[in-house]
């Protein structure tokens, strides 16, 4: 069975980073699992309409051309025998891309976010594709760079957090990396101000303990040759995992987000780690079940 793997293209320094990104991914995985199933990179661009009149925009379709053509002959220099496709959709990038994202198994793009104002601003693709997507959505910063770090996975005890942890531990696995598995915990703000409370410290930490040792016993017991490794933190999620993937390889978040496309509802932890991206981050829907929805069709195969 093949991986379908789609890699957002507009020919900018982020994109180029993202296919950087997939492109040594699928060379690692090869290598690092014989028993990976290959993969197929589908590199797609979207002529963007709305901005002027149809027949304007579309003048401007040899410029995603250039676009595509420079990124596929990327892809046959590092990785010639690496299956590629190339598409051009027309219309919103965030709705074209959602609606790709439904026949892939999983979607790169790249981040230009160089702070918290430009990632509010500018940065709202990367965080509408996260929240909406039908598959996991990987987020690449534009500076990134190879790493021999772990794959980091941060995990909370709901159904969001059990999803991101297996799909964590499957691509540590095929990546031929180790695991790490982050847990943070902290006070209720209510209780910690009530000088009168008395708070039973020791066992809330030994019951977060737990809950990170059962999950990490999980994971060992489905993958006995991976190497696990728990971090129990306090303090606020996002910034507790951020600094324990500062030398990953990748972060992997749960996601519960919902609403509709043009929104940006996307879990709180989620969205902050992707306002201060550390390393390459994935963010992985929970599975709702049901049949993928309608038009997922690739329209506009350039080859």
């Amino acid at each position: 069975m093949t991986e379908n793997v789609i890699v957002a293209i507009d020919g900018g320094p982020a994109s180029a980073a993202a296919l950087d990104w997939a492109i040594t991914r699928g060379v690692e995985r090869s290598s690092g699992d014989s028993t990976a199933e290959p993969v197929e990179l589908e590199l797609t661009t979207v002529v963007e309409l709305g901005w002027s009149p149809r027949d304007v925009a579309v003048t401007f379709q040899p410029v995603y051309e250039r676009a595509l053509a420079a990124a596929t002959h990327e892809v046959e220099r590092r990785a010639p025998g690496c299956r590629r496709t190339s598409y051009i959709r027309h219309g919103a990038p965030v709705e074209e891309l959602v609606r790709a994202s439904a026949a892939a198994d999983l979607l790169v793009i790249g981040s230009n976010k160089t702070g918290l104002l430009a990632g509010a601003v500018y940065g709202t693709l990367p965080l509408r594709l996260a929240a909406h997507a039908h598959c996991p959505v990987v987020v690449v910063p534009a500076t990134w760079r190879p790493r021999t770090g772990p794959v980091v996975v941060g995990f909370d005890n709901d159904l969001a957090g059990t999803e991101a942890l297996d799909w964590a531990a499957g691509e540590a696995v095929r990546l031929g990396r180790g695991l790490r598995i982050v847990h943070s915990w902290s006070i209720p703000m209510t209780i910690a101000i009530d000088l009168g409370a008395v708070v039973p410290v020791d066992a809330l930490r030994e019951a977060n303990a737990e809950v990170l040792a059962t999950a990490a016993q999980r994971v060992r017991d489905a993958h006995p040759g991976l190497d696990v490794v728990e971090v129990l933190d306090t303090g606020p999620a996002a910034l507790v995992l951020v600094d324990a993937s500062r030398e990953a390889e990748l972060l992997v978040v749960g996601t519960h987000g919902r609403g509709s496309v043009g929104s940006l509802i996307l879990g709180s932890v989620s969205h902050d780690v992707l306002l201060n991206l550390p390393c390459p981050i994935a963010v992985i829907p929970r599975r709702t079940g049901g049949d993928r929805p309608a038009g997922t069709e690739h329209p506009g195969r350039v080859q």
